[in-house]
């Protein structure tokens, strides 16, 4: 969707939050048996005194542009400060990818974000997500910490709760702060897009970018006193509730990609975000949540597998020898220990997998069940041989 431009048109935004989410999840499969830059100014002010941003994005060649590795490469080779590594980013995003709502229909055929992010170095067109996933990657790659943010926004006093968006936040010489790549890359006037930098989105300032954005996660608000669901939604309330947000990134860095996400929807829930305005994207949220728990079951379940059918092999490597009588004693002892330990461990594995919308109780059960009948057969080996 689109955001009307103050002046001559519309400011894009973005696809369903189903896209934004949906689109990067694989499920794991169940196992059967240097070329010097301009130097910028060092702050974000002297972009509108002096600083040149076509001249910046000419001066940044292509031939490092096509992967996140060698952009960030060069970033960090011609620039010095932070800051200025990610208003090069920031500014080069903005004038070589255009937005393309058509792409919101393409993005299920990634099987992951950094597939993603080259296809959109590649073809330098994107919805919000394209924008928003580019610049994390280079971030990251740059030892810059970046995430892309998503929410929804407030379009010219017009709320859309049916549409999601995705920015980013960075922390920026030892700060946090709030990028939107997308906003400041252009409009749609009469249903064309048009190029038109801004950098009014760059490190743009908490208070001012939360009267148009609305991150589902609270935490990405930047704010002290952040507001809730309820409040951006109703357009009223105050903001009452003190936030140590600088503690709760700190904390967030700390945690795996499940305790994130449970933490992301504790905090969305508190700030009722399963109202009806937007129970679509919680449920979607909720599902991606889901989603994750499922994989790691499913990546249990294949580790127990994998050990389980080691301890198979053992166990036919001891009946193959035995039978031909090619091994010592101390070689068949071997094997036969060998496979119980795999056995036992294919046990404890097993035992701690959980059933999912993906895997059944009844899958899990088969699987301890065959490990058993295994264990069975070693225990009664090792009392004959």
């Amino acid at each position: 969707m689109i955001r009307q431009n103050r002046d001559t048109g519309y400011r894009v935004i973005n696809e369903s939050f189903l896209s934004l989410m949906g689109s990067i999840f694989i499920f794991l499969v169940k196992q059967a048996t240097l070329t010097v830059g301009i130097v910028l100014m060092t702050t974000v002010n002297s972009v509108a005194s002096g600083w040149n941003a076509d001249s910046l994005a000419l001066s940044i060649p292509s031939s490092v542009t096509k992967s996140p590795e060698d952009f960030a490469a060069y970033l960090t080779g011609n620039f010095p400060k932070e800051s200025d590594k990610v208003l090069a980013l920031y500014t080069w995003i903005a004038y070589n990818i255009s937005y393309d709502g058509k792409q919101a229909e393409t993005m299920s055929r990634f099987h992951s974000i950094d597939d993603f992010v080259l296809y959109t170095l590649k073809k330098k067109n994107a919805v919000c997500q394209g924008y928003a996933e580019v610049f994390t990657s280079i971030c990251n790659q740059m030892g810059i910490k970046a995430l892309t943010v998503h929410g929804y926004n407030r379009v010219n006093g017009n709320l859309r709760t049916d549409l999601g968006h995705a920015w980013n936040v960075a922390k920026i010489d030892g700060k946090w702060h709030l990028i939107d790549v997308t906003w400041g890359s252009g409009y749609v006037s009469r249903g064309n897009y048009r190029k038109n930098f801004t950098s009014e989105y760059f490190m743009a300032s908490p208070d001012s970018l939360i009267e148009s954005h609305m991150p589902f996660d609270p935490i990405w608000q930047l704010l002290e006193y952040p507001i809730s669901h309820d409040q951006f939604i109703e357009g009223e309330g105050d903001r009452q509730t003190w936030y140590n947000f600088s503690d709760s990134l700190d904390l967030y860095y700390t945690q795996d990609e499940i305790d994130r996400a449970e933490s992301t929807l504790r905090r969305a829930e508190a700030t009722h975000a399963n109202r009806r305005e937007i129970i679509r994207m919680y449920r979607r949220y909720s599902d991606y949540l889901s989603n994750m728990k499922c994989n790691r079951e499913i990546s249990h379940y294949n580790e127990s597998s994998t050990t389980f059918a080691r301890a198979i092999n053992n166990f036919n490597d001891f009946q193959e020898l035995l039978s031909k009588r090619k091994a010592s004693p101390a070689r068949l002892n071997s094997l036969l220990k060998s496979c119980g330990e795999l056995v036992k461990r294919a046990l404890r594995q097993a035992r701690d997998i959980s059933p999912c919308r993906s895997l059944s109780a009844q899958e899990i059960k088969e699987l301890i069940n065959h490990i058993n009948d295994l264990k069975r057969a070693v225990s009664t080996a090792s009392r004959s041989f």
